[in-house]
């Protein structure tokens, strides 16, 4: 995963199109959210936050922010991926449209 978000952010970051914030209290990251634009649409990968500040609704402030910061931009839609599945009921309350994913591999005959 290290490799493969190393290469994201990289390229993301050469074209000005990733989106990266960290949540800081009392000068410690205690939260951060990234993702990337393509074209308009933004593409979340991944965010957390440190369970000591779970009081703190840390990572719905740091997805309301990304809102605040796409919308600022003029965003079109924010994809945030897989909505079903292991941990990912958090997504539900952020969506208003849900489309279905499909995973296809396709091999030479």
């Amino acid at each position: 995963m290290h490799r493969f978000y190393a290469a994201m952010l990289r390229r993301l970051s050469v074209s000005r199109d990733a989106h990266v914030m960290f949540a800081t209290h009392e000068g410690r990251d205690i939260g951060f959210i990234f993702g990337g634009m393509a074209g308009a649409i933004y593409r979340g990968q991944q965010f957390s936050f440190d369970d000591q500040y779970a009081d703190m609704s840390v990572g719905n402030l740091l997805q309301f922010e990304q809102i605040r910061w796409l919308c600022d931009e003029g965003a079109q839609r924010y994809d945030m991926g897989p909505l079903y599945g292991p941990s990912m009921e958090y997504k539900h309350h952020w969506t208003e449209l849900c489309f279905p994913i499909e995973a296809w591999v396709m091999q030479p005959r």
